[in-house]
Formats: C-alpha cells, sequence, structure tokens
C-alpha cells in the first residue's frame, strides 16, 4: 500500500536534515552568490560542469575554476563557455584564488582523495562549501567530526552532492506515491572504478536514499556476494521505525549513460537518459516521469540555504560517512 506523496508548489520535503524545495520557491536576492569551483573537467566520473551549470541556473556567479595544470584549467574555462555560456577565469593554485576573489562558497569537484586538504582550505578561508560524495575518504569519524564542527563553529555551510533522493517525488508520482512500510531496499549503479573504490564511488547514494527514506541508521551484518561481473553488498538497515533488508549492486560499465536504478519493496524505477540533450526520466515498463537534472536540485538548494543564512546540519553527513566505514569494512 502508498502512502500519499504529493509535492505542492511552495512546500518543502525534508529527507534527514536536507530539504528539497520546487524551483519556484528558491529565494531572490540582488547579489549573486560568487563561487570558486575546483574540478570543472568531467574526467571519468566527474561531474563538475554539471554542478557548474546548476549553481549558474540556480543565480550563482562561477567566480572561478581551479585545476591541476594550466593546460587542464584552460581547457576547462573554454568548455564551461562553450558548453553551458559561462564566463569565469582559471587558476591552479586555490590558496591564491581564495585570497584573490574572497569567493563566498567552494564547491569541491575534484577526486575524492584530495577532498581533506581542500575541505580544510575552504574552512580555513572563511567560505561555505557544497562537495561531491564521498565527503572525505579515507577518514575516521573523528575526523569528519572535527571537519564539521569547524565549519559549524564558524557558522559555515557545508553541504555534500546527494543527487539520488531528490528524484524521490518522481518516483512517487510514477508509483502513486511510496509505500507504507518500507522492509526491502534494491539499488543498481554502474560505476567505471574496480575493487573498493567502486564502493567509495556508489555507496554514498546508496545510503543517500536509505536515510531519505527511512531516516539515520546503520548498516549492519554487511556482506559481500559476487555473481559473474557483478558485485553485491547486502546489509540490515536498521533505524528508528525498525529495519530495512538492503542490497546494493555494482557492475562496472564503461558506456554512457550508465545503467541505474533503485527499487522500494516491489517498486522499481530506471533512471533513463536521453542523448545528446541529456533529458533524464524515471521509468516502470511502459510508465515514465520526467525528472529533472537531479544534481540542478542539489545546487539549487545549495543557494537557498546560503540565501537563507543556514548552517551545517551534522546529522546526514555524520550517518552517511559512518555508513560507508560500515560498508567499506566488509570489503577490507
Amino acid at each position: 500500500m502508498a502512502k500519499s506523496f504529493v509535492f505542492k508548489p511552495g512546500e518543502h520535503l525534508r529527507y534527514n536534515n536536507h530539504t528539497l524545495s520546487p524551483p519556484d520557491s528558491r529565494l531572490l536576492t540582488d547579489k549573486p552568490i560568487r563561487i570558486v569551483l575546483i574540478g570543472a573537467r568531467s574526467v571519468r566520473q566527474g561531474t563538475g560542469p554539471f554542478i557548474a551549470a546548476g549553481l549558474a541556473k540556480a543565480g550563482a556567479e562561477i567566480a572561478a575554476v581551479v585545476g591541476t595544470t594550466a593546460q587542464s584549467t584552460t581547457e576547462a574555462v573554454a568548455s564551461l563557455q562553450q558548453d553551458w555560456g559561462i564566463e569565469t577565469s582559471g587558476h591552479t593554485d586555490l590558496a591564491q584564488a581564495l585570497d584573490q576573489l574572497q569567493p563566498d562558497a567552494v564547491a569541491i569537484c575534484s577526486p575524492w582523495r584530495f577532498h581533506q586538504p581542500q575541505l580544510q582550505q575552504v574552512v580555513d578561508a572563511g567560505c561555505h562549501c557544497l562537495v561531491e560524495k564521498p565527503l572525505m575518504w579515507p577518514a575516521t569519524q573523528e575526523q569528519v567530526q572535527q571537519l564539521i564542527s569547524t565549519f559549524q563553529r564558524k557558522r559555515l555551510l557545508l553541504q555534500q552532492v546527494a543527487q539520488w533522493p531528490t528524484t524521490l517525488p518522481a518516483f512517487a508520482l510514477l508509483h502513486g506515491g511510496l509505500p507504507a512500510k518500507i522492509e526491502r531496499f534494491t539499488m543498481r549503479l554502474s560505476p567505471i572504478s574496480i575493487g573498493e573504490d567502486m564502493i567509495t564511488d556508489s555507496a554514498p547514494h546508496f545510503v543517500s536514499l536509505l536515510q531519505a527514506l527511512a531516516g539515520p541508521g546503520d548498516c549492519l551484518d554487511v556482506s559481500i556476494e559476487r555473481t559473474g561481473q557483478q558485485l553485491a553488498l547486502l546489509c540490515r538497515y536498521e533505524h528508528q521505525g525498525g529495519a530495512i533488508a538492503a542490497t546494493l549492486l555494482l557492475e562496472t560499465c564503461a558506456q554512457r549513460p550508465r545503467p541505474a536504478w533503485y527499487q522500494v519493496n516491489t517498486l522499481r524505477a530506471d533512471r533513463t537518459v536521453q542523448l545528446p540533450e541529456y533529458t533524464q526520466s524515471l521509468t516502470n515498463g511502459q510508465r515514465s516521469v520526467p525528472l529533472e537534472d537531479p544534481l540542478h536540485g542539489v545546487t539549487a538548494q545549495f543557494i537557498d540555504d546560503l540565501k537563507a543564512g543556514k548552517t551545517t546540519a551534522d546529522g546526514a553527513l555524520l550517518c552517511g560517512h559512518r555508513n560507508l566505514l560500515q560498508l567499506a569494512a566488509a570489503w577490507r
């Protein structure tokens, strides 16, 4: 039995400290928020250009992009202008860019191995931050708590890119609501990484949806099964209201767009992408619901929250990292 899940203009849906709001509810100010973006090229699984486009669509100014080399930075600046109409400048030194430009916020879209030192530079400079998943890795729960506490002490906003929860309104439209009681959850993703990196890259999507559906919890009794090229992580997601039998299916795939779907109890939704327009939808058999770019939902919410003066909420960030540690431990 499904419960009502209606997304009306002006209303907000909350998923574990993460608010999803319809586009027409965005706050407006005269002064654009100035953002420096790290990692603006779409290399491997990079989302930098799409994050930049989403931030610009939400009314922010991309003050600069920071790359690792002069060549990669020049290419990123040219690509943003050609593909998205975003005019910006390029830097290869983050500290110098922060000092010269004095941005309001930084979007970190670099490979996760560089997140920890970059996050420290950002908070030291007194900037808000939107960071790609995982927040920082490898890192202990205590290190993540310390970083979050620093952002909170400085009254700065730190948010992690969690795009899949923004698809839940479309999922509910596709199926006429969400189940009143969730007993099983399965997600299939197709990373291009291998080994433990498959888990590091993909598990944050998995746990963000579990949090969105059931609230904070723990991934317990984690096990791993292999079937051919497919890797399955199985766990019991224990939360305040009960437990969910959860499965993350991973299979390396080079094709783009890569196959992805998730299923709540018996209700499944496949993400489909039409190229070259990159228009997205959720489908189930012959039924289909249009899907606004999930990344644009995340970036719009980040800008909304900045304009509303919100600061860092630690619940989802700490729970997400704890869950990632629990899942990665099974691999090791």
